[in-house]
């Protein structure tokens, strides 16, 4: 329900927070002082369009049980700032379409003003539904409808694929037998590109080799010298006996060298040209894999196995066409079947329920009108083969027409209060602007109750002008206009049973006197009688 409505400024409402009644709330006062003003506030932060003003700020609060709430406090906010819309849902700012969401559940305005879910026609079959109680039987429904939605799109997606079947056979086994003949291995790339660095450099090794050997064997050249100083410290070496350490260092130095040389003689530099092709032509070949398909050689090894598991996949489909057509035939036929027992019962209450709209209209001035549900057969969906639509007339001698084409706001609440009645649509809040529009005397007393047995199963929120309604409210709250620093500002209250009484008295006769008072007393009392 709406538990509380905080109103930091809109148009010449500040600083007002209004605290409702889980039933029946009435909101009064003189003509022209904007009873309605409430009523836009609540729409405005639903969405409605509207020139606001800067900084207007409204604040709803709902205690809710939802997937919206943790701890069942839902307050979704609406301001106006730098000339645009803010959104807050539990203080965090969101987009306009998930407040609507939010709050479709929850709350409906009915009035002349404000856009209606009765013209809906989507709305008409969930009311008529749920007066016909066949929750469960549609619920049983919209499970084998969406069991064949399934099946059929498995269906349709398997005849897709056929369709471009073969052409896709053929891509991927072109892809694997690309795949397939690179013979790819893990690793063979670096191995590869180690090889190519050697062959393409064996010139530089051979002649670093051929330099190098020229210098340790020509004349003059390491290993020469080094035979002339092992000659020359030999000669001495036995007068101190540190030389005989040199001595020792180069013996050794000069039998590397000529270790050296040999290893460098038995160098094998034979340069194979056609080695060095077939190297880089097999490294062309994974570069250019690696480019093409966009993995490295790992991923190209994966990406074949992921391609076989795929063609075998596609070589297998037909297989299953059969079955699955087969269980999509006898699925479609028990939904048809199902659908056409939900569209009977609709059609054999057709009558039941027009009378029954009737009946209440007629409570409620409605002498002459005329309402008729027409069920059209249209394609299965998940409600089923039916598309209903209420029609409506007023007056007689016209016939009934769609919702949408009638003008008059107070006959679009006043058949929006019938069709709660005998539905129980599941909605927490509901509010009437003008629903008294145009009736008085009896009629105001059947709506009267009308209006309260609705409470008990509903949060209701309503403008009114009559006494007799006035008198069930479980909250009355009066709205005034004053004057402050020269501006309009509203004032909106909430009664004392004295305040009510004396707002009563003066929607009875205009003026508050002893003879008003007692009238209006009086009229209290015969509230509660009616709304036993």
């Amino acid at each position: 329900m709406l538990s509380s409505v905080r109103i930091k400024k809109f148009l010449y409402i500040k600083d007002v927070e209004i605290d409702l009644h889980p039933k029946m709330n009435v909101f009064t006062g003189e003509t022209g002082v904007g009873k309605s003003l409430v009523i836009d506030a609540i729409t405005f932060v639903l969405g409605e369009k509207g020139n606001y003003e800067e900084e207007d700020y409204v604040e709803l609060t709902f205690e809710v049980d939802n997937d919206y709430s943790e701890d069942g406090i839902l307050v979704i906010a609406r301001q106006i700032k730098n000339g645009k819309s803010l959104y807050y849902l539990n203080g965090r700012k969101v987009g306009k379409s998930l407040i609507q969401e939010v709050s479709r559940d929850l709350i409906e305005v009915h009035g002349q003003h404000y856009s209606q879910r009765l013209f809906d026609k989507d709305y008409h079959r969930e009311v008529y539904d749920k007066y016909l109680k066949i929750e469960d039987k549609l619920q049983e429904f919209q499970q084998l409808y969406i069991q064949y939605q399934k099946l059929k799109k498995e269906y349709e997606d398997i005849i897709l694929k056929q369709s471009d079947r073969l052409q896709k056979i053929d891509f991927l086994q072109f892809q694997i037998n690309e795949l397939q003949s690179a013979n790819l291995k893990e690793g063979e790339k670096q191995k590869l590109e180690q090889e190519y660095n050697y062959y393409s450099n064996i010139q530089t090794i051979k002649e670093s080799v051929e330099f190098t050997k020229a210098l340790i064997s020509q004349e003059n050249g390491i290993l020469q010298n080094l035979s002339t100083a092992v000659k020359s410290i030999s000669k001495v070496s036995d007068f101190e006996e540190r030389l005989s350490k040199v001595l020792d260092n180069l013996e050794n130095a000069k039998t590397l060298i000529e270790e050296t040389y040999y290893d460098l003689e038995d160098f094998d530099l034979d340069f194979n040209q056609e080695k060095l092709h077939q190297i880089e032509e097999r490294l062309n070949l994974i570069n250019h894999l690696e480019r093409k398909y966009g993995y490295d050689e790992k991923g190209l090894i994966n990406l074949l196995e992921n391609l076989q598991n795929e063609l075998e996949t596609l070589l297998h489909l037909e297989d299953k066409t059969p079955i699955l057509e087969s269980q999509l035939k006898q699925l479609h036929s028990l939904v048809v079947e199902k659908a056409n027992e939900l569209s009977n019962i609709r059609k054999s209450k057709v009558k039941e329920f027009e009378e029954e709209v009737l009946n209440h209209l007629k409570d409620l001035a409605f002498k002459s009108a005329d309402f008729k549900v027409l069920i059209q057969e249209k394609e299965l969906d998940r409600y089923g083969i039916d598309k209903v639509q209420f029609l409506f007339s007023g007056n007689k001698g016209f016939e009934p027409k769609p919702l949408d084409e009638i003008a008059s706001g107070g006959e679009i609440s006043r058949l929006s209060l019938v069709l709660k009645l005998i539905s129980k649509k599941s909605v927490n809040t509901m509010i009437f602007d003008e629903i008294d529009t145009g009736i008085g005397g009896i009629t105001a007393v059947s709506m009267a109750k009308k209006l309260k047995q609705l409470s008990k199963d509903f949060q209701i929120i309503l403008i009114t002008h009559l006494p007799q309604i006035a008198v069930i409210g479980d909250k009355h709250f009066y709205i005034d206009k004053q004057e402050e620093n020269g501006k309009t500002r509203a004032v909106i209250k909430q009664l004392t049973q004295d305040e009510r009484i004396k707002e009563i008295a003066r929607m009875l006769s205009g003026i508050v006197n002893e003879d008003s008072i007692n009238l209006a007393k009086e009229l209290l009392k015969q509230g509660e009688v009616w709304t036993r």
